[in-house]
């Protein structure tokens, strides 16, 4: 490695790199398993390989650059066809990328030489007639070939001023280019790619072997490159000539990596701004109103409208920046489902989709633990082993299919599966036998009551306990996970046919509209994505049903609650109800899933963007309450949890009096 890198600087690029090619890894080889014919995948993994094993030279870590030499070995026997993907070479690259991410890991937290790699290169060598040939040969050479000038072309590259690593970004271009041109010459060469300096040229006589689209579309992918010269050269030595004129540009895909934190920070500041944007529009309105007409006043009012949309769009540039697709998550569960089916001696296939769905990225954290117990139970409880499914007439492979998709201003996840379905009445049992419900009450269950019981602590239908599950400590795990994020689980399934598990969650937890209403001079914001209606009801439409009030909406009878009976405030004063009031409430009809509730307001304020901000550690958590936030006039309000809420109300519980 030379020594004008600086390690120390370079390492996070390293790792954040090395993490998408052993991914990129991971991906292609479960890919394989099924199409081994698959030669664009192949090559696609060879170069992964070979970048990793580039990068890690770089940056001088030997364990790293041995192993990735080796998988590269073995990997370029099988596309060149002197190897066959077999189940043994399949194992053997799993447990090396297994290996790859321990060394990872373990230069991420500093602590080199704690994972021995001889395992995984004896594997691979019994699988690979030359995988232990650690110096194998450069894919470039100084030394031009006997090529006829009209089959050559010359391509110049320039490497952006702002790269760190340039000498990776030297292995990348060569790895693009290896199976789409026959290299004649290139400067530096791959021997002496790593004095490639940020801003500096590389220049390449190749022979096509690809269409002239499908070379710079290779190129274009690679990020801090730019594409200076496509066109014909005499295959000769190529030199670093800046002088060239480009005969064609293309422009790469300029990225650059910003810390999490920085991005938290700028929402917080955009959040302020919104809250600052309200007060100003509401302080134009008084003065509007109290100096109609004033010169001053109206020019007032067109900054304040031209902030407000600059507030707008920078808001929505800033959320676009904190949304990821679902894809970095979903791309780390084809290889547990993998392993998870192959421990349990069953076929699975494990279909993804909607893996380009996006999602806050502080969400998408947080429901990796969820979907890791779905899927754990879907391959071990839920697919039937193969002769069990034989004799339902089930085909022996089993289905297993982890989806996303946006409805409305919330994204749905869903594992489904086509396996033995979930048998209520054994969940009421399992529930019973916890102490989680009585037998009286587990009776005047409805099937989909009853499956919600499952989300209990220990409550499990599962008849055998495996390393995998059955203990029932993994179902209220996913529950209480998915609330905490403002969303809801939802079990819909039949017997002999399958189960479908549905998450509900909210696009961003950050700001979100919301209706404000007012409660005994409390204030209270209620997620519009949870509202259905607005309106008035006279008191001749509320009902008592056994000890529950209730209320006719549309065609239909719904529960009545007042929002003032659930949060008992500590405060004295009467609550200020108008005449209208007294005859009519005032009734907001909320929706969770296919739950309705009305809910008895005392006023209705507006809606308004709010910012959600923490209770904090002094409060605590509040059920019912996701958070609060600070209008515009400088008053408090507490946003509703629908679902925190909805819970509360099943269980016939008051919520704590600390609000």
């Amino acid at each position: 490695m030379s020594g004008y890198l600086d390690v120390s600087e370079l390492l996070d690029v390293f790792l954040v790199e090395a993490d998408e090619q052993i991914q990129q890894l991971d991906t292609g080889i479960l890919y394989l398993e099924k199409n081994p014919g698959d030669l664009d995948v192949i090559n696609e993994v060879f170069r992964a390989a070979h970048t990793l094993k580039g990068s890690s030279t770089s940056m001088g870590l030997e364990s790293i650059r041995t192993l990735t030499h080796a998988m590269e070995s073995l990997l370029d026997d099988i596309r060149s066809g002197h190897q066959t993907i077999t189940p043994a070479a399949i194992n053997s690259l799993l447990k090396s990328i297994d290996v790859l991410r321990a060394l990872i890991r373990e230069t991420r937290e500093n602590k080199e030489g704690s994972v021995n790699i001889d395992g995984a290169l004896a594997s691979l060598a019994q699988i690979s007639d030359h995988s232990q040939e650690l110096a194998g040969a450069e894919l470039s050479t100084n030394t031009p070939l006997a090529i006829k000038p009209e089959d050559c072309v010359r391509i110049t590259i320039q490497i952006a001023d702002e790269c760190v690593m340039p000498s990776v970004r030297g292995f990348m271009i060569f790895n693009a280019l290896e199976d789409k041109a026959a290299i004649i010459a290139s400067y530096p060469g791959q021997e002496q790619i790593d004095q490639l300096r940020s801003g500096g040229l590389m220049t390449i006589d190749m022979r096509p072997r690809a269409k002239k689209s499908a070379i710079l579309s290779a190129l274009k992918s690679i990020c801090e490159i730019q594409i200076m010269q496509y066109e014909e050269a005499e295959p000769s030595q190529a030199q670093n000539n800046k002088n060239d004129k480009p005969s064609t540009q293309v422009h790469s895909i300029q990225t650059v990596r910003v810390g999490v934190d920085r991005l938290d920070t700028l929402m917080n500041l955009v959040g302020e701004l919104v809250i600052d944007r309200t007060r100003v529009v509401q302080l134009e309105g008084e003065l509007s109103a109290r100096y109609e007409g004033d010169t001053v006043v109206s020019a007032l009012a067109e900054a304040a409208l031209h902030l407000g949309r600059m507030i707008n769009e920078l808001q929505e540039h800033i959320m676009k920046i904190r949304m990821l697709p679902v894809e970095q998550v979903f791309n780390r569960f084809p290889r547990m489902v993998r392993d998870l089916a192959s421990n349990a001696h069953k076929d699975i296939n494990f279909v993804i989709s909607g893996q380009e769905t996006e999602l806050d990225r502080s969400i998408l954290e947080d429901i990796v633990d969820p979907i890791t117990h779905l899927l754990r139970n879907s391959v071990d409880h839920g697919i039937e082993s193969p002769d069990e499914r034989a004799a339902s007439g089930k085909p022996s492979a089993g289905t297993i299919i982890l989806s996303a998709k946006h409805e409305e201003n919330h994204i749905v996840i869903e594992i489904e599966d086509d396996g033995r379905g979930i048998n209520a009445d054994e969940v009421k049992k399992s529930a019973i036998a916890k102490g989680a419900i009585s037998s009286e009450a587990a009776d005047r269950l409805s099937k989909k009551d009853a499956l919600q019981l499952a989300f209990f602590a220990g409550v499990s239908t599962a008849k055998t306990i495996t390393d995998v599950s059955g203990r029932g400590v993994g179902m209220d795990v996913v529950k209480n996970n998915i609330e905490r994020l403002s969303g809801l689980v939802d079990i819909h399934t039949e017997l002999g046919v399958g189960t479908r598990i549905a998450l509900r969650l909210p696009l961003t937890l950050a700001i979100i509209q919301a209706l404000i209403v007012s409660v005994q001079d409390r204030l209270f914001a209620i997620p519009l994505s949870a509202v259905v209606e607005t309106t008035f009801y006279s008191k001749e439409n509320i009902h008592y049903i056994g000890n529950r009030r209730m209320m006719r909406f549309r065609d239909s009878v719904i529960p009545f609650v007042q929002l003032q009976g659930v949060y008992k405030s500590t405060r004295k004063t009467k609550p200020r109800i108008s005449k209208r009031s007294r005859e009519h409430h005032v009734v907001v009809v909320i929706r969770v899933a296919d739950q309705q509730v009305a809910l008895g307001v005392d006023k209705l304020i507006g809606d308004q963007e709010v910012v959600i901000k923490s209770l904090g550690s002094y409060l605590g958590r509040v059920e019912g309450i996701s958070g609060a936030s600070l209008l515009g006039n400088g008053k408090i309000v507490l946003i509703l949890d629908a679902a925190g809420f909805m819970a509360i109300l099943e269980r016939g519980n008051p919520a704590p009096s600390n609000t």
